[in-house]
């Protein structure tokens, strides 16, 4: 027996579907004010349209790490990238088409939320919440979006998802940040020009005060580079920032230490 797939639901997506269109970003909206540290994955809401079905409209979310945050077009290319996911109905076209959606980032050094309106075709406007749930438009463009994606990567980095103890997030999806040299090139240039604001986003329990050489900025380059057998690229780039503070130099021996440099 073949079991046919709702045509309305993405494939290899995990997806909720809202009751009222629209409830999922009013609830991140209203839990701004607990978001802590770097902050929850990021949150893509897809609205789906069905002029032949008895409800024409429907909205549903989920939850993503990886997706590049280094501006409005990236988050676009992403919803678009599902509209290829809404399968064939019954071996015909789908009549469910995705017409638009919102993209949520949190920037965990200005603490706002960043979000990305999506028509489909045409239409973006990007524009941050606050942590009062007001709406203001971007006006230092750069740099609330090199913070945004800095901390999208670190998002991904840290992600504990699969580390005994921990309760998996329903409804996430992951990607791999970084999947060339280029953009892991991008990321670290990046990461260095924030890397002085690195304080802001906090640090792991046991470190009370974070500090420009104990947060999460730091932990997360030392665990990327760590997880890829590649501590001696670790130590080039703290290397370049240790000139400018000496205090680097306590993250910049661990490196020496891990990867056998002497």
């Amino acid at each position: 027996m073949v079991i046919q797939a709702d045509p309305c639901v993405l494939r290899g997506v995990p997806e909720f579907f809202e009751t009222t269109l629209g409830e999922c970003l009013q609830a991140r909206t209203e839990s701004l004010t607990t978001f802590r540290e770097l902050g929850p994955p990021d949150l893509c809401h897809v609205v789906k349209t069905n002029p032949k079905s008895t409800i024409s409209q429907i909205g549903s979310y989920h939850f993503v790490l990886g997706v590049d945050a280094s501006s409005s077009a990236t988050f676009s290319a992403y919803l678009n990238s599902l509209t290829y996911m809404l399968g064939l109905a019954g071996g015909k076209a789908n009549p469910w088409k995705i017409t638009g959606g919102t993209y949520c980032c949190f920037n965990a050094f200005s603490r706002v939320d960043l979000r990305v309106d999506i028509k489909i075709p045409g239409g973006v406007e990007a524009y941050v919440i606050d942590l009062r749930g007001d709406k203001h438009e971007i006006t230092n463009t750069a740099a609330i979006w090199q913070e945004t994606y800095v901390s999208a990567v670190l998002r991904a980095i840290h992600d504990d998802q699969m580390e005994e103890g921990v309760e998996p997030l329903l409804g996430l999806r992951k990607l791999d940040p970084l999947p060339t040299i280029k953009l892991e090139k991008r990321f670290l240039e990046a990461a260095a020009a924030e890397y002085f604001k690195g304080w802001q986003l906090g640090s792991k329990s046991e470190v009370q005060v974070p500090t420009v050489s104990s947060n999460h900025l730091v932990d997360g380059i030392l665990k990327y580079f760590t997880n890829a057998g590649r501590l001696h690229d670790a130590s080039a780039f703290f290397s370049t920032l240790f000139v400018e503070d000496p205090e680097v130099g306590a993250v910049l021996a661990q490196t020496y230490l891990g990867s056998g440099i002497s």
